[in-house]
């Protein structure tokens, strides 16, 4: 999961060292920092809690007594969802809108209404144009480009004669043309009235999500499980060498 985080992590810190500023059961306070470096990052144990400081965010935690056990796993892997969830605050604030998000889900939506048949001829051009031309790069912007899209619209035209016709806009000089050529017809009584059928729209947006987690907050993540490794193993040899007690 998120693999250019992870190996952004790891270039990021291959030269940090870590300092334990203090470490009493439940109660630990572990710097990393690069020599020389203002690229920092701190974490912070108290029962049910786990406070994470950098140079760039911070963010707290709580769901167990040791919340270096609820955290501790393969470095590496992270599982952003189910983390977020035990922040005591600023979840709202660990999602970004992401434009890479925002073009694949247009795009899957739109393949998925070509194969339904659902979706009139031409749309994939329409789509890209949104995608290259539209203002999509924050997402109020990307929303209102689905809200006002609109292809394929057409008015069907039809007459007392039970002629019928269907015309791209209601001003075609063609659709003028044929009015023009059953009304003129004085041998029937002709009426001709026309009714608009939409086009392919984008609905239910409210249920599109084109946020995803920002790097910040992953970076952290990844932070907390790799300095636990870094404190687990610091221990270890700890415990191996008599130091301290297992």
């Amino acid at each position: 999961m998120n693999p250019e985080i992870a190996e952004r992590f790891a270039r990021e810190t291959a030269n940090h060292e870590m300092t334990v500023r203090h470490d009493d059961g439940l109660y630990r306070h572990l710097q990393f920092r690069e020599p020389n470096s203002f690229n920092w990052f701190e974490l912070i144990t108290v029962p049910r809690a786990l406070i994470y400081r950098s140079s760039g965010t911070s963010h707290v935690f709580s769901r167990e007594d040791d919340m270096f056990a609820f955290f501790r796993g393969p470095v590496g892997r992270i599982n952003p969802g189910y983390w977020a969830e035990k922040l005591t605050s600023g979840r709202d604030g660990i999602k970004k809108y992401d434009q890479e998000l925002f073009e694949q889900q247009v795009r899957d939506h739109v393949a998925q209404a070509i194969q339904d048949r659902i979706a009139p001829r031409g749309i994939s051009r329409a789509i890209r144009e949104l995608l290259e031309n539209g203002d999509i790069t924050y997402e109020e912007g990307a929303r209102r480009e689905l809200e006002d899209f609109e292809y394929g619209a057409k008015y069907q035209v039809s007459c007392t004669c039970d002629a019928k016709d269907e015309f791209a806009e209601l001003h075609d000089a063609e659709m003028w043309g044929w009015r023009h050529i059953n009304e003129a017809n004085a041998q029937v009584r002709h009426r001709t009235t026309h009714k608009r059928v939409d086009g392919f729209r984008f609905y239910d947006l409210w249920e599109w999500e084109f946020k995803d987690y920002d790097w910040w907050f992953l970076w952290a993540l990844h932070g907390i499980v790799w300095g636990i490794s870094q404190y687990d193993s610091k221990r270890a040899e700890l415990v191996a060498a008599g130091a301290v007690a297992g």
